[in-house]
């Protein structure tokens, strides 16, 4: 059966597209004349409904319930606890104006396609606005942090606690953590809301690693340890653990299980803990081990022979306890020794080649200056024994350390930027002359040393030094296949530095320039009002500047082995002398005669 479809012309077409353009058009046109200077139907804002209402009406409908939203408390809550806030707190304020001109705009802004579809669309679901408003973000924040402060909490994992004897499980906590920028935004949106002012924090809840059950079987080893006391015993002599005293030295680990997602706890002892407890209980029976030592007969060195050491091995004993301690009673622990090497056994003290004197050197100071004699005598005491093997650079301040008020040194004349003032440690220079000469003569390369700021004719022309801390400093090497030991002794007026090793037939020879480039000093006058008028009393003697150069030459079984040059520049040193400003006396009939007058005795350094 074939069926006729009616053919539709082109005129009818046309007829019928204009037709629904006149009825769409017709639509906006009474849509314009509904809405005009009115707010578009179906426009809210925060949901509250502002569609045909002139921007005025919708200005004051807003501003009306707005007003009595930025009065009312926003409580938030977090398990057991609450905390109320007010717009007010975060100077909460809102643009009504600028609110309501953009839902004014809705169906009047955009392309041209876009207004009209969205004014149809707004009549089947409505267009939400946002409120346009501002908070103190700075005061917020910190109410976020405040409120974080209290809700945040670490997991804290199921333990073990241990009370003398008696053993329980402590049990797990989960953690919490404030999600703190939902929270931010959570606030700040219920600061103007009208309606629902409460809400629930945005927490995040933080598992544990360890729980009850993870930890039980470590419970129970903890209870089998303390179960009962462990003997030591060595030789003749017993000590007993009791449970009370394995309480403190028991230790716990984590351990990943599986697949490394899950813990559990693990038992075991604390190994430093333990050896601290077996070295003290064993003390007496220790032995320490004894270095050989190098005396000094003469000038020849003698070897006193190291002795060995004897120690309980702490390490044994700690595995021992370890196994023991899993095992019920009775439980006893036999502690094994160990020998103990000295540091400088006889065979290395030999083979370090100090046998003979193979430089010295004594210099002299004045015994009535008791704090100076006082440092030179301590500082001679840290020198002695000190050992430099080959190639090994000594330090006289690295060895002597900081001359200090705690390490036992006085004051006393130091030369310091040149001039000669009380300094703590005053001497350090007569003792490190003294070895600078001792390493001279002994043939030795001279690494570091300076002269002093100017000449002292106690000391050896051109072959003085002067050291401070941290510097300068004087410094030598042992370039010698054989150690080198320093020994030191004292008299009230004198301090000796001898060297001892193996005697390479060094010889020595030297010889000094006259002094040259010689400058005068001045004088320094002082006003001394406990003086007479005219008199004159030498507080300081002036020195002469001056250079000089010190030559050495070194050889070792004959062959050359150094030349050096050891050049000196002392500045003149300034005289001081006192001036007298006191009035004489009137005559009177008995004569008065006034002592002469002596120079100041000279302050060594």
């Amino acid at each position: 059966m074939k069926i006729n479809i009616p053919r539709v012309d082109k005129r009818t077409f046309l007829n019928l597209f204009l037709g629904v353009l006149i009825f769409v058009g017709a639509l906006i046109f009474v849509d314009h004349l509904i809405h005009w200077g009115r707010i578009h139907h179906g426009v809210r804002v925060s949901g509250i409904p502002v569609g045909h209402l002139t921007p005025e009406e919708a200005v004051l409908k807003l501003s009306t319930k707005q007003k009595a939203a930025l009065i009312k408390p926003v409580t938030l809550r977090h398990a057991d606890r609450t905390w109320v806030v007010y717009p007010a707190q975060f100077d909460t304020k809102v643009n009504i104006t600028k609110t309501v001109k953009k839902a004014f705009g809705v169906g009047r802004v955009g392309g041209i396609f876009h207004r009209p579809w969205l004014r149809l669309c707004s009549w089947f679901e409505p267009v939400d606005i946002p409120l346009i408003y501002s908070v103190d973000q700075k005061l917020l924040s910190q109410f976020v942090n405040g409120v974080a402060g209290e809700v945040d909490r670490e997991p804290i994992n199921a333990g073990i606690k241990i009370r003398g004897t008696e053993v329980e499980i402590a049990p797990s906590q989960i953690g919490m953590k404030l999600r703190r920028p939902e929270t931010f935004t959570l606030v700040r949106r219920k600061l103007v809301a009208l309606k629902n002012r409460e809400a629930d924090l945005p927490v995040d809840i933080l598992p544990v690693e360890l729980t009850e059950k993870d930890v039980a079987e470590a419970y129970n080893e903890v209870k089998l340890f303390l179960s009962a006391p462990i003997v030591l015993k060595y030789d003749k002599y017993s000590w007993e653990l009791k449970p009370e005293e394995i309480s403190e030295l028991v230790a716990f680990e984590r351990t990943k299980v599986g697949d490394g997602e899950s813990c559990t706890l693990a038992v075991c002892l604390d190994e430093e803990k333990i050896k601290g407890y077996i070295g003290e209980i064993t003390r007496p029976i220790n032995i320490d081990p004894r270095n050989a030592q190098f005396n000094v007969v003469g000038k020849k060195v003698t070897i006193i022979p190291s002795q060995n050491g004897l120690k309980i091995d702490e390490k044994a004993a700690f595995s021992l306890l370890e196994q023991i301690i899993r095992l019920p009673a009775p439980r006893e622990v036999l502690l094994l020794t160990k020998v103990m090497m000295p540091k400088i056994t006889t065979e290395k003290a030999r083979a370090m080649g100090i046998k003979e004197e193979v430089a010295k050197y004594t210099t002299s100071y004045n015994p009535k200056h008791t704090a100076r004699v006082h440092n030179i005598h301590l500082l001679a005491k840290e020198l002695d024994g000190a050992i430099i093997a080959p190639g090994e650079i000594f330090s006289f301040n690295k060895v002597v350390g900081d001359r200090t008020a705690e390490e036992g040194y006085q004051e006393a004349p130091m030369i310091l930027n040149g001039e000669l003032v009380p300094a703590i440690g005053g001497g350090v220079c007569q003792v490190g002359t003294t070895i600078f000469n001792t390493a001279f003569f002994g043939g030795y390369e001279i690494v570091e040393r300076q002269c002093h700021s100017f000449y002292i004719s106690r000391y050896p022309a051109g072959r003085d030094a002067t050291v401070s801390y941290p510097s300068p400093d004087f410094k030598f090497k042992n370039d010698t296949s054989a150690y080198l030991l320093i020994k030191t002794s004292y008299t009230a007026s004198t301090v000796t530095v001898a060297f001892y090793s193996t005697d390479f037939n060094t010889e020595v020879s030297y010889s000094a320039t006259p002094f040259t480039n010689l400058k005068p000093y001045t004088t320094k006058y002082v006003e001394d009002p406990t003086l007479l008028k005219g008199q004159e009393k030498v507080e300081q003697e002036g020195v002469e500047g001056r250079d000089i150069t010190v030559y050495r030459t070194v050889k070792r079984d004959g062959a050359l082995v150094r030349k050096n040059k050891f050049f000196s520049r002392y500045r003149p040193k300034q005289a001081v002398v006192q001036v007298g400003t006191m009035e004489p006396p009137i005559p009177t009939e008995e004569t008065t005669s006034t002592p002469n007058s002596e120079p100041a005795e000279e302050l060594p350094h």
